[in-house]
């Protein structure tokens, strides 16, 4: 709803003039121009002043619908990010924390995370591309979450095995997120050049 003229009788209330309605977000926004007392002259004005200020708010609730949407379409982008062809199993960096020299460190590895439930028993275990190797390392991912699942065979969720090349658009959502994490820490089959210079060596 946007513009509605009432005229006399119209309104329950009585009124007689002009009531704006638009919906900005989750924010209802209304305004009422009275024609009591109005010359058609003022009337017109009214009008006038009315459609200028609808116009006003759908330009806002447009922009504001534009932003959410691309909101919407981050949250999905960097979401998928992290997904794999197999839903519970998930590849990204993984931060954990070392004493060394008495100073607390950050340290990165690759990752595929598997986690889920069965028959409301949670399970989460992390496979580490690094010292297995990404091929084998998605292997004994996805042969633990069919162990989980019970599942007979799981051939089909092998083929679902995403590029390794994932791992720069990881990296590069990561380190846009504040993590710093050093080229070497990459899976060993990629070649960090594609993404020099994100990080400070």
């Amino acid at each position: 709803m946007s513009i509605r003229e009432y005229l006399p009788n119209e309104h329950q209330a009585g009124f007689v003039g002009l009531r704006l309605v638009v919906k900005v977000g989750s924010d209802y926004r209304q305004k009422y121009f009275s024609f009591r007392n109005k010359s058609d002259e003022e009337k017109d004005a009214l009008r006038a002043t009315a459609q200028a200020l609808n116009a006003e708010w759908n330009m806002e609730r447009t922009l504001t619908q534009s932003i959410k949407e691309r909101e919407c379409r981050e949250i999905r982008r960097t979401s998928s990010a992290y997904t794999t062809g197999v839903s519970g199993v998930k590849m990204k960096f993984v931060r954990y924390h070392k004493i060394r020299a008495g100073e607390k460190r950050a340290y990165y590895t690759p990752y595929f995370k598997v986690s889920g439930s069965t028959k409301n028993v949670r399970f989460d275990k992390l496979f580490n591309i690094k010292q297995l190797g990404y091929d084998m390392a998605w292997h004994k991912a996805i042969a633990f979450y069919a162990e989980k699942k019970g599942f007979s065979s799981f051939s089909h969720l092998l083929e679902r095995k995403p590029p390794v090349e994932q791992f720069y658009v990881i990296y590069r959502h990561q380190v846009s997120l504040g993590h710093q994490i050093p080229l070497r820490r990459l899976p060993n089959e990629l070649d960090p050049k594609p993404v020099e210079g994100l990080v400070p060596a």
